[in-house]
């Protein structure tokens, strides 16, 4: 079986090997490990992965009478086959040894269950800590937790071996039962188990596929893993039986003082002799411990379901009495959970409602969101069997929908928001509704990568805020968020209008949760506004929230081209593969993109990307899925016009609206739209002068309005125009990857004018900035455009001339070159002005005159 976990202990035997080949001195570590808690898998692993040392190992042994010092002559066996050599007192054998270990070079030896071990063994390992010889040797001596005296000196060093953790746990079992073990279940076994990998191994076969670990999994412990503990357990009397009994309800540890609650003046003398038999062990003053896991285990199996739930009740009703002292520790609320829980198995209205109440503060209460989860299912589960309310079983399942969203399970919440909502239905209750719906969570994204209009959600607002508004006594801070939650769902002029009314309402109640998510709903929000929604966020304490504020900042700010600052917000948004690739793209890099997924936002940064490095790769492969918006529109367009489906790319220009937004005018830009809609895109983007093109809520950018008004202008052919939008450009562009293509732009517009030398020069800088930047599609570009012989004609121009001068068609040469017929037409295009003709005819009269070859 593969091995499962203990990097830790892993690392810590490696740096002692280490140790042992830098210094040249024999060294000891001694691991003390219980029974099952795998240090013979251990040792043979770390032989294994340390392959610059041999390994040796032996073992005490089982049975009495053996031969003394017979482990170390097993060592001397291993390492010297054949050789003959014994000895039989310490002295005589650390001689012999310390000659055989210096023969045999760097060396592990592993030393096992050496409890069994006989005097002189020990003594001979003392006596190599004391005095280590000058040997690459590492010596790993495995001893039982109750060794009563471990050797010591310079060469000794101490490592305990314990169980695995709920990780390592999960991974052993799933690797048993060959199928994923949840975390809920691991954690359990862990528990119960101590995390020994051979009480694992015992009940991993009883377990079931579909398990959670909520309930407590039904176990039976083979005779084979209870034969050292049963006998212990029968030989007590049967008072002190039921006494540790209710222990054992406590858990692994537990306090005197529950026990003397309960169990009364006999608790004392049922522990004395637990302690006697080797079942329980002091941990701390009052505080006592079962010798095992399994001994709890055992001791708990022995009540029947009726006496456990009644155990339950009694010990949380011991810890509410006790923890009421002045002095004594308050129970946690996630230990009366568990007990009331448990307790609710015996029936009855007062106790569901007790254990309800227990759960639901234990889910709030909760450090880590999936036991928050865990918490809320329960609360939802008892509250149902107890027959509450439409509207109070609603509003637990609005807190473990929140609950879910908070783990990652999307679907689960929304299916527990969704019953939730038809509970407030089946009985009007508004506030309930209203609660449903904003645990929905707001629209993630913004604007045009904003994810799509969830249904289920608008409705849910929708129907909320039509219960609230015009009632005197409804919540304004509840009706200011709804309607900035719907004003992100909404598109003008309905989203401008909700986020006025969300303003005049938030800033009524003074509520900074609805201040702050009515400025983020507003569209026309300004800086100022948007700083304060940051302020208030981070004041709540709410990260998702700060989030959100920092990244609509950022967005803005960029907007404006403040860069610096828009970095730092972005910084403060978190990190996310969106984030990342944003700002790597701001500090002057271009990454892969490999961590981003499929969600809008994701799919947006992508194509950032793509669209400054300059190829479009699989992005139409990508988008062709997604519901289609005037950015995706415009990106296949590219993505087409690079494969050589012009008539594809110019299809989908010609759907673009009259008017598109500056994201979607960068990527049309790219995919290279005839003169008359160049100048159309061009007229629209003069309203956005100085600014930079963002794509929702920081998700990407375009770079520069300028650089991609220059490009438009430069395909509408007004040069004169691309010229003073690329100076304004080229102020602006600074040390972002931009800059490379307002070079690129530069050597375009100047080879279109005729002054070849100066392109050159220009595309020569725009291709050393490229490479630094990772751009590869500028790079190719660039070599494409490259004019090595200095006649002003590009490579392309050249190969499309070559073709042309031999009377292929348009059509023969695009099929030749693998690029699309509106392309040649504009290669052609710019050779005939380069070289002063009109048209074909001419063109080989030139070729013919000047008898220059092609």
């Amino acid at each position: 079986m593969r091995f499962v976990g203990r990097a830790v202990e892993l690392g810590t035997l490696a740096a002692h090997a280490r140790a042992v080949l830098a210094d040249r001195r024999l060294r000891v570590v001694l691991v003390t490990a219980a029974a099952g808690f795998g240090v013979s898998s251990l040792l043979e692993e770390f032989g294994r992965r340390t392959t610059t040392m041999a390994y040796a190992r032996a073992s005490a042994p089982r049975t009495p009478g053996a031969p003394a010092l017979l482990p170390w002559k097993r060592v001397l066996a291993g390492i010297t086959p054949g050789d003959g050599s014994t000895f039989d007192d310490v002295w005589t054998a650390e001689e012999t040894l310390t000659a055989a270990f210096t023969e045999a070079g760097p060396l592990i030896v592993a030393l096992d269950d050496l409890h069994r071990a006989d005097p002189a063994t020990l003594t001979l390992l003392a006596e190599f800590a004391d005095h280590p010889p000058a040997v690459p040797v590492l010596v790993v001596a495995v001893f039982r937790p109750d060794a009563l005296e471990l050797p010591s000196g310079p060469g000794a060093h101490r490592l305990w071996l314990n169980g695995f953790d709920r990780d390592e746990a999960a991974a052993f079992l799933s690797g048993l039962v060959a199928y994923e073990v949840p975390a809920g279940v691991a954690a359990q076994l862990t528990r119960r188990t101590d995390g020994s990998p051979t009480l694992l191994s015992a009940v991993a076969g009883q377990l079931r596929e579909g398990e959670d670990g909520r309930r407590r999994v039904p176990l039976r412990w083979p005779e084979t893993v209870t034969a050292s503990v049963a006998p212990r357990l029968a030989a007590l009397s049967p008072g002190t039986r039921d006494i540790l009994r209710f222990a054992s309800v406590i858990g692994r540890e537990f306090d005197l003082s529950l026990v003397e609650e309960v169990g009364g003046e006999p608790a004392l003398g049922a522990v004395d002799e637990a302690r006697s038999a080797g079942l329980l062990h002091a941990v701390a003053d009052r505080v006592l411990s079962f010798d095992s896991a399994l001994v709890r285990e055992l001791l708990y199996d022995g009540m029947s379901l009726a006496e456990a739930a009644a155990a339950h009740e009694a010990v949380a009703d011991a810890l509410i009495r006790v923890g009421a002292r002045v002095g004594d520790r308050a129970p946690t609320v996630g230990e009366l959970a568990h007990h009331l829980v448990a307790a609710s198995a015996l029936g009855g209205t007062e106790r569901l409602d007790r254990a309800v109440a227990a759960v639901v503060a234990a889910g709030r209460a909760a450090e880590r969101p999936v036991e928050a989860v865990e918490a809320f299912a329960t609360a939802v589960e008892l509250a149902s069997r107890a027959q509450w309310s439409p509207g109070q079983l609603g509003r637990l399942l609005v807190a473990f929908g929140a609950a879910q969203f908070a783990v990652g399970r999307p679907e689960a919440a929304r299916e527990a928001l969704a019953a939730a909502v038809r509970l407030a239905r089946q009985v009007n209750d508004d506030a309930l509704l209203a609660e449903a719906a904003l645990a929905y969570g707001p629209r993630s994204g913004l604007g045009a990568t904003a994810e799509p209009t969830d249904p289920e959600r608008a409705t849910a607002l929708t129907e909320a805020l039509a219960l609230l508004n015009g009632r005197p006594a409804a919540n304004l801070s509840t009706v200011a968020r709804l309607r900035a939650r719907l004003a992100l769902e909404s598109v003008p002029p309905a989203a401008t209008s909700l986020a006025a009314q969300a303003r005049e309402a938030a800033v009524a109640c003074g509520d900074p949760r609805a201040v702050a998510e009515a400025a983020l709903a507003d569209p026309d929000a300004d800086i100022p506004r948007l700083r304060q929604a940051v302020r208030e966020a981070t004041a709540l304490d709410d990260d998702g929230l700060a989030g959100r504020a920092h990244r609509v900042l950022a967005a803005r700010l960029l907007a404006d081209g403040e860069l610096a600052t828009a970095d730092h917000h972005l910084a403060e948004a978190g990190d996310d593969p969106v984030l990342r690739t944003h700002r790597a793209l701001l500090a002057g890099r271009a990454g892969t993109g490999e961590d981003l997924g499929e969600s809008w936002d994701e799919i947006a940064a992508l194509t950032g990307l793509r669209l400054v490095v300059g190829e479009p790769g699989d992005l139409g492969d990508r988008l062709r899925d997604l519901p289609p918006r005037d950015w995706t529109t415009a990106a296949t367009a590219w993505a087409a016009r690079s494969s050589g489906l012009d008539d594809l790319a110019g299809a989908l220009l010609a759907e673009l609206p009259a008017e598109p937004d500056p994201w979607t005018l960068a990527l049309a830009a790219a995919a290279q739209p005839p003169a008359d809609l160049a100048a159309r895109m061009a007229a629209v983007l003069s309203a956005y002068a100085g600014k930079w093109i963002v794509a929702g809520a920081a998700a990407a950018n375009g770079g520069p309005t300028e650089l991609t008004r220059a490009r438009l202008l430069l395909a509408a052919g007004d040069r004169a125009g691309a010229a003073r939008a690329l100076t304004d450009a080229g102020r602006i562009a600074g040390g972002t990857p931009w800059s490379a293509w307002v070079r690129m732009t530069r050597a375009q517009l100047l080879a279109a004018g005729g002054d070849g030398p100066a392109a050159a020069q220009e595309l020569k800088a725009a291709r050393s900035l490229a490479a630094e930047r990772g751009l590869t599609g500028l790079i190719a570009l660039a070599d494409r455009d490259a004019q090595p012989d200095g006649q002003g004609l590009t490579r392309r121009e050249q190969e499309v001339l070559a073709l042309a001068a031999g009377g292929a068609s348009a059509k023969e040469i695009a099929e030749q070159l693998v690029i699309g017929e509106r392309t040649v037409e504009t290669h052609l295009a710019n050779i005939y002005r380069k070289l002063g003709v009109r048209n074909r005819v001419e063109l080989v009269a030139y070729l013919r005159d000047s008898r220059e070859p092609v």
